[in-house]
């Protein structure tokens, strides 16, 4: 299995290759974009946003992690749990929640504070937090989908509305125009990018078991607990 160390390091070439790819074949036709050419942003997903009223929360890990601003953070689409620190209990998840919570595949966005910070939501944990939502593709290709938005963050960071804290609207990013490729083109781009994205969501699975395994064994082993001074290498 991989160690962490490199598999941070294959992660971030695997996201190289697939953003200069996706420059290549449609950074020309993003540039031309207007919302008289193209669809907006709004008439492709469904809004998931629980913003409102704060949930009981507790520190207590529970398998209900709140994914926040500093879950999203980081150049990985992937979605890094470790970095979740506040957590609901199951009849929260269950009750409080009115909008409901990601499916795998939807691209949740940080609209307060640190902004544009974008990921795919894959697994079944995790439920949003109040400066995050949750874009939900329905007659385009989630994967295409995040990737434009990758490639359009500083277009977000325009959007920009607030004074003391950084914050955007969900009325102003769904009004964005979303450049549509010719259909050969997008399910040549999707192939590609479901099969990268598929081994970026291993490499992080196996990278996580790999920590477990050492949190596991380390303290057994500083203490004695599990002897291996017998072991022949």
């Amino acid at each position: 299995m991989l160690l962490p160390p490199l598999v941070g390091v294959i992660n971030k070439n695997l996201e190289e290759q697939l953003a200069t790819l996706f420059a290549h074949k449609f950074k020309d036709n993003i540039s031309k974009a207007t919302t008289s050419t193209c669809p907006k942003l709004g008439d492709l997903i469904t809004i998931i946003d629980n913003r409102g009223k704060t949930p009981p929360l507790t520190t207590n890990t529970f398998e209900y992690p709140i994914i926040d601003v500093g879950s999203l953070k980081g150049s990985c689409r992937i979605i890094d749990f470790n970095n979740c620190t506040k957590y609901v209990n199951k009849a929260t998840y269950e009750t409080w929640f009115r909008r409901g919570h990601p499916k795998p595949g939807d691209i949740l966005i940080s609209t307060v504070g640190s902004l544009g910070e974008i990921k795919i939501y894959l697994g079944t944990k995790g439920c949003i937090a109040q400066n995050v939502i949750a874009l939900r593709a329905i007659t385009i290709s989630p994967l295409y989908l995040y990737q434009y938005l990758r490639f359009i963050r500083a277009d977000l960071f325009a959007y920009n509305i607030g004074s003391v804290q950084p914050s955007i609207k969900v009325t102003h990013i769904i009004k964005h125009p979303i450049f549509i490729p010719k259909a050969d083109d997008l399910i040549e781009f999707e192939k590609i990018s479901s099969y990268i994205t598929n081994q970026l969501y291993t490499n992080y699975i196996e990278n996580d078991a790999l920590k477990e395994i050492r949190d596991t064994l380390l303290p057994k082993l500083m203490s004695g607990e599990i002897d291996v001074s017998k072991i022949v290498i």
